[in-house]
Parts: C-alpha cells; structure tokens; sequence
C-alpha cells in the first residue's frame, strides 16, 4: 500500500466513527384558513427528562391577562404566578394533574407550585371569568411553543418520527394529537394543518361590579 493509498484508507476509517448529525426539523403550525397559529404546543415524544430548570417557570397576570397565554415546561418543575396587576387576582386550576388555588392576592405569591404530574393544566380566575390561561406539564424533554409565525425548529436527536402537538382552540381534547411525519417531512420540514374553534367572547364585568372587586 502507497502513502496516497494509506492516507485515504485513515480517512475513511475516521470518517465512519464520525457521530452521525443531529436532526433538524422545522414545523409550522396553520388553521384551517392557512393562517400561522401561536401558542401550539409542539413536542417530539421520545425521551426521558434529565435536566429540569432549577429556576420556576413564571406565569404572570398582566392587563387581567395570564401571560403567556400557553406555558409548557418539564414535568417536574415549579411555577410561579406574579400578579403584575394592581388590582387583586384568585388563579386557581381544577385540572387533573395540578389542582391548587392562589386566593386574592396582590405581587409575588411566597411560594411557587410544583407540576409533577404530566398534561394539560387549565388556569382561571375567580373574580375575572376573562382570564384563561394554561400550562402544559410535558413528559417529554423536547417541545416549545409557536410564536405568532406558529413556526418552531427542533435540532435534537429523536428516535420517534411523530410530533405531538396540542392548542387550546382544538375541539374537545386536552390530549395532545400524535401526527406522524414521512421522511421527506422530517428532512426538509413539515406543514400542520389544525381545525380549531375559536372559543366565545366571555363578557366583562360591569362597572359598578369591577369597582367592588379592583381594590
């Protein structure tokens, strides 16, 4: 065997322990008009949580808003709930896997609350019927949350060929659907489609009602 020859055949060796590159893979989440969709929550179902954030997750009560409006987080992780207002809010969630209640308060709460318990928890407020807000507590270590493009990118490892994908606009499920992708979808990107219902207008206190309340 020549230098020329030996060089190549190193090379080729290196190049086969080479680790092979993570998966990259684009979503965007449309409704049915083809419009972007924030606030879906998208996930690759594989994996085991390892690394859950020692800092809480905040969801915060803004111009009598939860805001944002759809928080994901680890399984496993705490969550606090600022009130940002200067007025006084009640959350409270009758959700199977978190139910708790903050009662009328102003600021910080003292304490933040532990989501350990997989799935989607519904947030109100029991002096504003406005006020809807949700967490969703993943099992799965890889997800987010699409923005106002309802566009997000995952650049992990996965051995599932499925996403899962949940909003709160969707009829009559609090469980995440599973859409499994084709090949040519995880390469060069993938387009979701979800019929969703917008919920009713809730009406607002009155005046004369909100005055009672807003001290």
């Amino acid at each position: 065997m020549n230098i020329r020859s030996a060089i190549n055949a190193t090379l080729l060796l290196c190049l086969s322990w080479m680790p092979a590159a993570a998966n990259a893979l684009d979503i965007k989440v449309v409704d049915q008009s083809g419009d972007p969709v924030k606030d879906a929550f998208v996930a690759l179902p594989d994996g085991k949580i390892t690394n859950i954030p020692s800092e809480p997750a905040i969801m915060d009560q803004v111009d009598v808003t939860f805001v944002p409006h759809v928080l994901a987080i680890e399984q496993g992780r705490q969550v606090i709930f600022p009130n940002s207002d200067n007025i006084r809010h009640h959350v409270y969630s009758f959700s199977e896997p978190k139910r708790f209640e903050i009662k009328l308060y102003k600021g910080d709460p003292n304490t933040p609350i532990l989501f350990d318990q997989p799935g989607l928890v519904a947030l109100g407020c029991n002096i504003h019927d406005s006020m809807l807000g949700y967490i969703f507590v993943s099992p799965w270590p890889t997800f987010q949350v699409t923005d106002g493009s309802g566009e997000v990118s995952f650049t992990q490892n996965a051995n599932s060929n499925s996403i899962a994908v949940w909003h709160p606009w969707l009829k009559d499920t609090q469980e995440p659907m599973m859409i499994r992708l084709s090949e040519d979808e995880w390469a060069s990107g993938a387009v979701i489609t979800l019929t969703l219902t917008p919920p009713k207008p809730i009406k607002r206190f009155k005046k004369k009602y909100k005055k009672r309340y807003n001290d």
